[in-house]
């Protein structure tokens, strides 16, 4: 039995940068336009991906205030009483958990996984965790590739018949179009995106910066804690001005048709949306074996996969790239398969074996 739209409320901490907030709105918009009603509840407003949610969609927001937002939230779901609520990110899912027991609630929760527990997590975050094994017996876990799921099965016993892995969406018809020829005779512009810190492995492209063809350059958007460490470690190697740091940008579309070739290095990634961004736009990938990209690169079927650390074999698969950047139809073909109607048909085959138990 197919259920009938209803009332759906999205969870997430704000709209700000980040890929499990760009989740959230093109969820929000995707399951709008399938026929759902939607409630979008956040903490506090940030306009950065306010732009990818359907204007209709009402936003509530809670306030910053971990205890406060727990109360309110709890108020929502006994005055709107929503059919299904879907929470996206850790503290997100600890919050909603505690909120739908201070309502005294029976609606059906789903909590969503996003990244690694050893990977960025505050001590909330951490929290949906610790408690993940307990959550789980009384909610739908959502985690957003495989080798999350094994992650938090193995390492957080949560058992695995109760996950429900369901790949990010994302927007991937807003790509620019290259033909291979076009792509072939861009710059040798060597691209990446993410947050600047660790955890996102950007000193490694930097060390491998030497070793590339004298005439390419490395480009990283985004912004973080890690700026004046990475401009500090390109100029130790002489190759500063090699290195843009080109910043965050809200649009990121324009950005991935500047460049013949897209890298990550992350040691450990949960997904990779900005995989996803780089194949739709025709881009030759390379990436480090980190988890999501090893899944969504099809193991090696659509890019190319290195070693952890391994600089050399790094700037290696980076150097035959930009050489050869290949036919990009395959791979934005590859793409599309991780498109927003997918995974709105994937979270409405979630929610329906929720809500006709």
């Amino acid at each position: 039995m197919l259920i009938q739209p209803g009332h759906l409320a999205i969870y997430v901490a704000a709209l700000n940068r980040g890929g499990a907030e760009r989740v959230a709105a093109l969820l929000a918009t995707g399951l709008f336009e399938a026929g759902w009603r939607i409630s979008l509840v956040v903490d506090f407003e940030a306009s950065d991906n306010r732009a990818l949610v359907a204007q209709r969609i009402p936003v509530t927001v809670l306030g910053q205030s971990h205890a406060s937002a727990t109360l309110k939230l709890a108020r929502f779901l006994r005055t709107e009483r929503p059919d299904i609520v879907l929470a996206i990110g850790g503290g997100a899912n600890v919050k909603l958990a505690a909120a739908r027991v201070l309502a005294r609630s029976g609606v059906p929760i789903v909590l969503s996984y996003h990244g690694r527990s050893d990977v960025g997590r505050g001590r909330l975050g951490h929290a949906s965790y610790t408690f993940a094994r307990r959550l789980s017996r009384h909610a739908g876990m959502v985690c957003v590739s495989d080798g999350l799921a094994d992650h938090l099965c193995n390492d957080w016993h949560v058992p695995r018949e109760r996950i429900t892995r369901i790949y990010n969406p994302v927007s991937v018809e807003r790509a620019l179009p290259v033909s291979r020829e076009a792509l072939a005779q861009r710059p040798p512009i060597v691209m990446s995106v993410g947050r600047l810190s660790p955890e996102k492995g950007f000193s490694d492209l930097i060390e491998a910066l030497p070793h590339l063809r004298p005439d390419a350059r490395l480009v990283i958007y985004g912004e973080g804690p890690e700026r004046a460490a990475l401009q500090a470690q390109a100029e130790r190697l002489g190759v500063a001005e090699r290195l843009e740091l080109a910043g965050y940008r809200d649009d990121p579309w324009p950005c991935y048709a500047t460049a013949r070739c897209f890298a990550l290095a992350s040691p450990k990634e949960a997904f990779g949306n900005v995989v996803v961004e780089a194949l739709a736009s025709g881009l030759p990938v390379v990436a480090t074996r980190s988890g999501g990209p090893d899944e969504i690169l099809a193991h090696g079927g659509f890019g190319t996969l290195v070693d952890n650390s391994d600089i050399p074999a790094l700037a290696g698969a980076i150097n035959h790239a930009l050489d050869d950047p290949g036919d990009p139809l395959p791979r934005v073909a590859h793409a599309r398969t991780f498109d927003v109607a997918t995974a709105v048909t994937n979270y409405l085959a979630l929610f329906n074996r929720m809500l006709t138990r």
